[in-house]
């Protein structure tokens, strides 16, 4: 049984990772400064601080965790435009004060840090893979590229050792008893269109003259439960028998793109939904599909539930409980 800390373990990523890590065996703590009662199903225990705090720091000396699983942090693209101090300081400037903590442990846990696929900026060329150039264009895809480059230096300095995920466009809520998925209000296209569907609300695609198949963005979507499993994998990989000490990257995606049309028709057939079409979004770019092959072949990981109609019955059923 090995010790994992969850900082963010109530978030929609962080409880999903955890839950995934109690039901293969091992002690889970969560480390969050907001409180959500569903996440909190089998853990060991529970820290009601901010991850960066006196409090959480010394929890995470106190715990002396086999692995840090750093989910917490800020994540809005837009939003970090217009104010890109919150996204520094929350996950730029508190990732390298828990760090520092971290460095002088005695016993030095491994890092799953959730990164993301918009350190890529605008990809030219697809599928996108890791050794494709990091050029993030927002400062939230700055954070993100950041705490891959400090993790490198780290690990080669400190031996603290580390795993990036650069995840792709989760979505979907816990596959088995759907009690674990994304709070209201979420951004992403798929929980959009299942809350107007929901509420009888029409819905609004941004763009229908991208230049793909029918016109509307192509993305790359993974199932919460497939991104979830693959930490698991990277545990087993950084500790278990053939331990591989280092800094590594891997995508976790589908290298399969699935349109806003797409994804509205299936909601259209199977639950009611009017959709419009309205005005592209800036910075859209047409098409981001990813290729997971690193992962597949160095984890072993293989997504199982990552086909859309299983992405959006999981989150409608989440939604309706």
């Amino acid at each position: 049984m090995r010790k994992i800390l969850v900082t963010g373990g109530c978030g929609y990523i962080g409880s999903h990772v955890a839950r995934a890590f109690k039901q293969h065996g091992d002690q889970v703590i969560l480390l969050d400064r907001e409180y959500r009662v569903h996440t909190m199903k089998g853990m060991d225990s529970f820290i009601a601080y901010d991850y960066a705090s006196p409090v959480g720091l010394s929890s995470m000396v106190m715990y002396e965790p086999d692995v840090v699983v750093h989910c917490a942090g800020t994540s809005l693209v837009g939003p970090s435009v217009t104010d890109p101090s919150e996204y520094y300081d929350n996950n730029v400037a508190k990732t390298i004060t828990m760090l520092n903590v971290i460095k002088d442990m005695p016993k030095k846990p491994v890092i799953l840090f959730s990164s993301s696929a918009s350190v890529y900026g605008e990809p030219d060329a697809f599928p996108i893979t890791e050794d494709a150039p990091v050029q993030p264009i927002s400062p939230y895809g700055q954070t993100k590229a950041m705490i891959e480059r400090i993790l490198n230096d780290y690990s080669r300095a400190y031996g603290i050792h580390s795993v990036c995920f650069r995840y792709f466009n989760a979505a979907g809520a816990e596959p088995f008893d759907y009690d674990l998925g994304q709070a209201p209000g979420a951004t992403h296209i798929i929980a959009r269109a299942l809350e107007a569907s929901i509420a009888k609300k029409p819905f609004v695609i941004n763009g229908g003259h991208f230049a793909t198949d029918d016109g509307t963005c192509v993305r790359d979507y993974i199932h919460v439960w497939d991104l979830a499993t693959a930490h698991i994998q990277a545990v087993g990989f950084l500790l278990d028998d053939y331990p591989q000490p280092g800094a590594y990257r891997f995508n976790l995606s589908t290298n399969t793109g699935i349109s806003n049309r797409e994804i509205a028709e299936y909601v259209r057939r199977k639950y009611g939904l009017d959709y419009i079409f309205g005005p592209m979004r800036a910075g859209d770019p047409a098409t981001l599909i990813a290729s997971a092959a690193t992962a597949k072949e160095v984890l072993l990981w293989q997504p199982q539930y990552s086909d859309i109609d299983t992405i959006i019955d999981s989150a409608y059923k989440w939604y309706t409980r």
